[in-house]
């Protein structure tokens, strides 16, 4: 039976309280971002204010607000946050962002809601940080990687609920050079007077060189290649080449061959891919360096035709700039090998 409620001082009962909200219970609107210094910000204030003056509804974020989002991953439990906050750290080991600003663009082009800067990422640098947040993230059950590939940019202004934007000519945008060095996991709470974002945890860029060692670059790309041979994004493994990396297999199959380029390679994993019907699987033994190249032993796995077929390799890996330039690829048996692959 329940307790009656307590009397107030004049005699009357006292008004029930509601019971307070656990953290468990709690939601919070998160997303991760890179933040700008405080000159960028600036300059495109400066920039917005002059174009804002020839477009009616379009309403400017406010000049602390200004950011590129890396991942948004909306409505999650308060007490998730600090797991969150700690798979950011995965880019500890990345660079700062040595960036400039790009062209404006009204997103999205057709019915724009949105108008925005891009970031330059000539160095692949910023896009490298967001695929090792996006991998991290999703590992962790938090994040669903948006459809549409990645677009380093920041919102300047927002159109109003009920305004349209016919989209126009938009003046360059400022030639400004723009470092980024912190990323930063925000809780964006919102209100009358628009939202307003609460730091949670901030990650330097650069502060932790050795997670960027090549045996992890070699790891990390053995992660996201298993995603791709699972039908995932190529993105995230694009990310861990080099633009010019070759990739050298022996034999006499179908595979075999000096890939070099990029394109080339990622166009090696796909006729992987698609020649065991998307069952290719590796597993990693396990990896060292020696004389500046990782060496690793792996297994490969697959179905075809019914048929169950396995292979041993060694991997030679150079990782230059926290990317894999060059592979060499020794299978232990490469007649057998030959005939898995033809």
């Amino acid at each position: 039976m329940n307790a009656p409620a307590p009397a107030s001082p004049s005699g009357a009962p006292a008004p029930r309280l509601p019971a307070p909200t656990s953290r468990s219970d709690e939601r919070a609107r998160l997303f991760v971002a890179l933040e700008l210094t405080q000159p960028a910000r600036e300059a495109l204030v400066e920039w917005r204010s002059a174009v804002l003056s020839e477009f009616r509804g379009l309403r400017p974020v406010r000049s602390e607000n200004l950011h590129a989002t890396l991942c948004f991953l909306g409505s999650r439990r308060a007490a998730e946050i600090d797991a969150i906050a700690a798979a950011c750290a995965v880019v500890a080991g990345e660079p700062a962002v040595e960036s400039r600003f790009d062209e404006p663009v009204w997103l999205p082009a057709r019915r724009p809601r949105v108008l925005a800067v891009q970031l330059a990422d000539d160095d692949g640098v910023l896009a490298r940080v967001q695929a090792a947040l996006s991998s991290a993230l999703v590992a962790g059950g938090w994040y669903v990687p948006e459809s549409r590939p990645f677009l380093a940019h920041v919102t300047v202004a927002r159109a109003g609920r009920d305004d349209r934007i016919r989209p126009a000519e938009l003046p360059p945008a400022p030639a400004v050079e723009v470092r980024c060095s912190r990323v930063t996991l925000y809780r964006s709470r919102l209100g009358s007077g628009g939202a307003r974002y609460e730091p949670l945890g901030v990650v330097d860029l650069g502060s932790a060189p050795g997670a960027a060692d090549p045996v992890s670059v070699v790891r990390r790309f053995h992660d996201e290649q298993a995603r791709v041979y699972a039908g995932g994004s190529i993105d995230a493994v694009r990310a861990l080449l080099s633009d010019d990396v070759v990739w050298h297999v022996p034999g006499a199959s179908a595979i075999a061959g000096e890939h070099r380029g990029v394109d080339a390679v990622m166009e090696y994993f796909r006729r992987r891919r698609d020649m065991m019907d998307g069952t290719f699987r590796v597993e990693v033994h396990g990896a060292s360096t020696i004389a500046g190249r990782v060496v690793q032993l792996a297994g490969g796995r697959a179905v075809r035709g019914g048929e169950v077929l396995s292979w041993e390799t060694v991997g030679v890996f150079r990782v230059a700039g926290g990317r894999i330039a060059e592979c060499w690829l020794i299978p232990f048996d490469q007649a057998a090998f030959d005939r898995i692959w033809s």
